[in-house]
C-alpha cells in the first residue's frame, strides 16, 4: 500500500483500460479490507484490536462506492462506444464472452470425443472431429478478432461521465 492519500482519478480524462485496471485494483482493495476487518472484530476484555475497525469499515465502504461510481462510467462507456462492424462495445462484449464459451466447449467436447474414443475397439465418435476442429479454429480466430478490436477501443477510449 502507498504511504500517499489514495484517491480516484478524474473519470473526464481516463482512458477505459485505465478504469478497468483500477476496477480490478478496487476488487483486490475492497478484498483485502474484508480480511483486515474479520481478525478485529472480536478481541479478549483485556485487549484492544490491532487496528481500529470503525475505519477499516468507512475505507470499505469508501471503496465500494467508488467501485460503484467507476462501474457505471465503464458501463455507460461499454454502451456509448462504437466498434467497427460489431455494433458498440457492449455488444462487442457480450459477443467476446460467448465465443470464448464457445471455444471452451467445443474443445471439451472435442477432448471427450477422443478420450472416449480411445482404447475399445467396438467403440466410435458420434461426431465429426475433423468439423469439429474447423468450427474451433474459425472460433478461435473470430475470439482473437473481437479482442483486438476491444482492446483497441479500451486503449484510445475517454471514460464517460
Amino acid at each position: 500500500m502507498s504511504t500517499q492519500k489514495e484517491h480516484t482519478p478524474s473519470p473526464n480524462k481516463m482512458k477505459l483500460a485505465e478504469a478497468l485496471l483500477l476496477r480490478a485494483d478496487l476488487l483486490k482493495k475492497i478484498e483485502q479490507l474484508q480480511n483486515r476487518i474479520r481478525p478485529v472484530l472480536i478481541v479478549s476484555d483485556n485487549k484492544l484490536p490491532q487496528e481500529d475497525p470503525d475505519k477499516l469499515l468507512a475505507q470499505l465502504r469508501k471503496a465500494i462506492q467508488d467501485l460503484e461510481a467507476l462501474v457505471i462510467s465503464i458501463n455507460k462507456t461499454n454502451n456509448d462506444t462504437p466498434i467497427e462492424g460489431e455494433g458498440m462495445l457492449m455488444e462487442a462484449l457480450a459477443k467476446r464472452d460467448s465465443l470464448k464459451m464457445l471455444s471452451e466447449k467445443l474443445r471439451t467436447i472435442r477432448y471427450a470425443a477422443q478420450i472416449n474414443n480411445s482404447g475399445e475397439a467396438n467403440l466410435k465418435t458420434t461426431i465429426d472431429i475433423k468439423k469439429l476442429q474447423v468450427e474451433m479454429d474459425q472460433t478461435g480466430r473470430a475470439f482473437r478478432e473481437i479482442d483486438s478490436k476491444i482492446q483497441e477501443a479500451n486503449w484510445l477510449t475517454v471514460l464517460k461521465d
